[in-house]
């Protein structure tokens, strides 16, 4: 999504209602992603709106968080970043919340740019989102609750700032500048008080958090068994009366599969294979598959739970085969994507198919997400095959890779030694491991590994 940019528009109400219209039908279809860019787009026009633009957007940022979607990546961030306009500020800040709903640090974000558009509504909701939030952390914040009683105060909402202190102070009783606060908006909430329609604003304030409480309760922190059976009703009946519309159905098969049952997912593959038979779309079929290897999953965890640890490798032979079957018909059907290639690629190596696995393998690592583990596959791999030089060279190539994170580093350090070894290559296998040892004692057998290589170094075997 381009950067906003508020000259282009500016703040002008009603302007943002094409792009507000065309992302709540964008929603029905499940393409969050799309839907996300037309929210802010309105936003951008009308930064203050927050029934139609703020409020709808984080819902659908909720809907994509459901579906699995991922927060913003290192890239977007740095696209997005806080620059010297107000407006665009707000909008890309919206973006990154919008990626990722619960990340705090976002939310602040979000708080920081409408208070310095001087947005009260949008302050307010954003400020309502954080303090229902806080208000249910085990240990809130403390900087985050002077944040909202500070926002709070600059709107007048004098109500909502006491309930920031009153948090605030369980945690923190002897603090006396929050004792003297909670009594100064006490009495600007008295005062207050008097001046509005307690059956108007009040009531629809009440009204308007428990919307935000209902809305958070949809993280799956904090679900419960009622809720999701509350919204499984509403989502089947929802389905049933646009039973073609593809945002409809992924919408009852997320909300069934949060139950965990085995009969809602039986439902769910029901929904899935109809979908499947009467559209064609291979997507349906995809979701089913995920929903069979989950299931083979919970089995074998209760087998090895249970001891039986012949049975146990018998069900994930069978989950192997099943899953490898699975990705083959998947890469077929999307064979530009390299995520898919490198999942297949590595079941096949597991499953011994080391000369099936190279090729899919070295396509995979074209993906610089996947780069890494599809080069340390790939160095076993010849390894597995007796091509020791091909395996060191790419394990050795891997440690280039820049922005590699500790655990990758120690996997592929691990690995190349590992094949340094058995190229007979000693002092370099102990370099390898010992790099590995001393910055994970306990990663893996590294610490036989060295006791082994010195051993044999010192001509002990």
């Amino acid at each position: 999504m381009a950067q906003a940019n508020s000259q282009d528009g500016g703040e002008v109400a009603g302007k943002g209602k094409p792009f507000f219209d065309r992302a709540d039908e964008v929603v029905e279809t499940g393409n969050w992603d799309f839907a996300i860019e037309m929210y802010l787009e309105g936003i951008k026009r009308e930064p203050d709106n927050v029934q139609r633009g703020h409020q709808r957007l984080w819902e659908a940022g909720l809907k994509r968080k459901y579906k699995g979607g991922k927060p913003a990546s290192m890239i977007e961030q740095l696209k997005h970043r806080p620059g010297k306009d107000p407006v665009t500020n707000l909008v890309n800040a919206q973006f990154l919340m919008a990626k990722d709903p619960g990340a705090l640090a976002h939310m602040e974000l979000v708080l920081k740019c409408a208070r310095a558009l001087s947005l009260p509504a949008t302050t307010k909701w954003i400020a309502d989102i954080m303090l229902e939030w806080q208000s249910k952390a085990v240990k809130p914040p403390k900087r985050v609750l002077l944040l909202l009683i500070d926002a709070y105060a600059a709107i007048e909402e004098y109500r909502l700032a006491i309930e920031a202190c009153q948090i605030a102070l369980k945690f923190s009783p002897e603090d006396n500048a929050l004792v003297d606060m909670l009594s100064d908006f006490s009495a600007k909430h008295t005062i207050k008080k008097g001046k509005y329609d307690q059956e108007g604003d009040f009531v629809k304030g009440v009204k308007d958090l428990k919307t935000q409480e209902d809305l958070i309760q949809k993280d799956s922190l904090s679900q419960s068994k009622s809720f999701l059976e509350e919204h499984v009703d509403k989502a089947r009946a929802d389905y049933l009366a646009s039973p073609t519309v593809i945002g409809k159905i992924n919408i009852l098969v997320d909300t069934l599969l949060k139950l965990e049952r085995e009969e809602a997912e039986t439902e769910a593959v029901n929904v899935l294979t109809k979908a499947h038979q009467e559209t064609g779309s291979y997507q349906f079929k995809s979701r089913i598959g995920d929903i069979r290897i989950a299931q083979m999953t919970r089995k074998y965890r209760k087998l090895a739970a249970a001891g039986d640890k012949e049975a146990a490798i018998e069900q994930a032979k069978r989950q192997l085969a099943f899953e490898i079957e699975e990705y083959s018909e998947r890469a077929v059907n999307y064979p530009t994507d390299l995520g898919l290639k490198f999942e297949l690629g590595r079941r096949l190596f597991m499953a011994g198919r080391y000369d099936d696995s190279i090729g899919l393998l070295q396509q995979a690592q074209r993906e610089p997400r996947r780069q890494l583990q599809a080069m340390n596959y790939l160095g076993q791999a010849f390894a597995k095959k007796g091509w020791l030089p091909e395996a060191a060279q790419t394990l050795e190539r891997a440690l280039q890779v820049e922005g590699m994170t500790e655990t990758a580093t120690l996997n592929i350090r691990y690995s190349l030694g590992d094949v340094l070894e058995q190229m007979g290559e000693l002092q370099r296998a102990q370099e390898q491991f010992s790099k590995v040892a001393q910055a994970d004692f306990n990663f893996k057998d590294v610490r036989a590994r060295v006791d082994v290589v010195r051993k044999k170094l010192a001509g002990g075997g």
